[in-house]
């Protein structure tokens, strides 16, 4: 049972990749990409059902693992993987029509798609610490050739950014990993397994705790390059605004996420070993960091994508702040932040790319009359940030009215207090930049239409599920969201 499922899960997107190095015709590429994606997502709802009833589970040769954490995170990955990869069949055929894109480039996206889902996969469900950070790594590479698609200078320079500072990040927390192996040489029975999870975690409280609290430093630093949380975030802006919507949307809602999960995996290691103190302090400061230092460029942006890169940078640290809280609620909290953050920043970057294709510029100063223009995608817009910044109905509301009150409930008042006056200015920043694109007239000539309509649909059926967010958590929901707190409680 375990071997086909972990197969499914890597085998998929592995065989879109092979089967896209082989053929290049369009339509060809569009069905092995939505196929791959498709069944990886339908997988993942396996995996849950599985995991939920005998979790953890493991393979005989012990290199893959998943549990209830892992699990939830698969299905918020491949459910995003999945819709972007519907998304990108209209948005590219528009692309090829304006002349923006060849069919060089079409076979290049599908197969780096591919490979981008692959490796992400990799990182959820390897039980070996080091296939993680190869995993890690090998998802920068895939990503960095997709942000400089366009081959534009300004792609190219984003890329080369990407690439050397998450590269030195990956690099700081290979550091972490090596001392925690060195660590663990000489508690774990066999050797070869010093660097399996689910090793390690049976001998946490045996573990050097000194050693533990360096290895720690640097994976937080290295997984939060990666997860661009600041001030190790520099890179995101460029990346993001430079990279096809549909990959600002899979790196938002995707790989932010898997980021994520390698902390996580770190943070239940250590604060089973030295206690929650240590990794708590860290957490609450460098999340609380994370949501200031995105205020200024949130209120001083000029380009939209960007715009959302520095929101993406403050839910970062929503999170991570969250889980530095350390309560069960806040636990839950921060999970199903994971989940409306990823819903809410695909439906944003996605009509992000409606706005640019229909005004030629990724300037919020050119993009103005968009409800004269485009009324559907401006309505998603407008509602979308709405969602983002945090009101209700909105799922987002939902987690983050919990982590706050977690923040209260647990002592943390100052801290609470601080994240509510962030959320609230940035709240400012993003009604009056979009109220800017939405409202009044177009400025210029618009030689760009609305999307095909199922494109719209697609961003109708991410909307509807902030909203049933929003309103209540259905059951199924709840049962995973409580397993994954069970796991980060050690």
């Amino acid at each position: 049972m375990s071997t086909v499922l972990f197969s499914l899960l890597l085998g998929s997107p592995f065989a879109g990749s092979l089967l896209c190095a082989l053929f290049h015709k369009r339509r060809a590429l569009e069905i092995i990409t939505a196929a791959s994606s498709g069944l990886t997502f339908l997988s993942a709802f396996w995996l849950v059902s599985v995991v939920m009833a005998a979790s953890p589970l493991i393979t005989p040769n012990g290199w893959w693992y998943a549990d209830g954490l892992s699990a939830y995170i698969i299905i918020i990955v491949s459910g995003s993987a999945f819709v972007v990869a519907l998304y990108s069949i209209g948005y590219l055929r528009r692309q090829i029509g304006s002349g923006k894109v060849d069919d060089r480039h079409l076979w290049l996206y599908y197969l780096l798609l591919n490979i981008f889902i692959f490796t992400m996969m990799l990182v959820l469900l390897s039980n070996n610490l080091g296939f993680l950070w190869i995993g890690s790594e090998a998802s920068t590479l895939a990503t960095a050739f997709l942000v400089a698609f366009y081959e534009r200078e300004s792609s190219i320079e984003a890329a080369w950014k990407y690439v050397i500072i998450c590269s030195v990040g990956i690099a700081l927390a290979l550091f972490g990993i090596i001392l925690t192996y060195f660590s663990a040489l000489h508690v774990v029975p066999a050797t070869d397994n010093a660097l399996n999870w689910s090793s390690l975690m049976q001998v946490a409280k045996n573990l050097d705790p000194a050693v533990l609290k360096l290895a720690f430093i640097f994976v937080l630093v290295g997984f939060g390059t990666k997860a661009g949380l600041a001030p190790m975030h520099t890179w995101k802006p460029d990346a993001y605004g430079e990279a096809p919507a549909p990959i600002s949307a899979l790196m938002a809602a995707g790989l932010v996420n898997v980021a994520l999960y390698s902390l996580m995996r770190f943070y239940i290691l250590v604060n089973t070993a030295v206690g929650g103190a240590f990794v708590s302090t860290l957490f609450i400061i460098f999340g609380l960091v994370s949501m200031a230092v995105a205020v200024p460029f949130i209120l001083l942006q000029r380009d939209f994508k960007r715009l959302l890169a520095y929101s993406s940078v403050e839910h970062v640290g929503i999170i991570v702040f969250a889980l530095g809280i350390g309560t069960p609620l806040a636990y839950f909290g921060a999970l199903l932040h994971l989940l409306n953050n990823a819903i809410a920043k695909m439906l944003l970057f996605l009509t992000a790319g409606n706005i640019r294709m229909a005004y030629g510029s990724k300037f919020m100063r050119k993009a103005t009359g968009a409800i004269k223009v485009i009324p559907v995608s401006a309505t998603f817009l407008i509602v979308g940030v709405f969602a983002i910044t945090g009101w209700p109905p909105f799922g987002v509301f939902v987690s983050e009215f919990t982590i706050i009150s977690a923040g209260f409930a647990s002592g943390n008042s100052i801290p609470a207090i601080l994240c509510i006056s962030i959320i609230t200015t940035i709240f400012v920043g993003f009604i009056y930049y979009t109220s800017r694109m939405v409202l009044g007239v177009p400025n210029r000539p618009v030689t760009g239409g609305e999307a095909n309509t199922a494109s719209l649909l697609l961003l109708g059926v991410l909307l509807a599920a902030l909203l049933l967010l929003g309103v209540f958590i259905p059951s199924p929901l709840q049962k995973c969201i409580d397993n994954a707190v069970i796991v980060l409680k050690g």
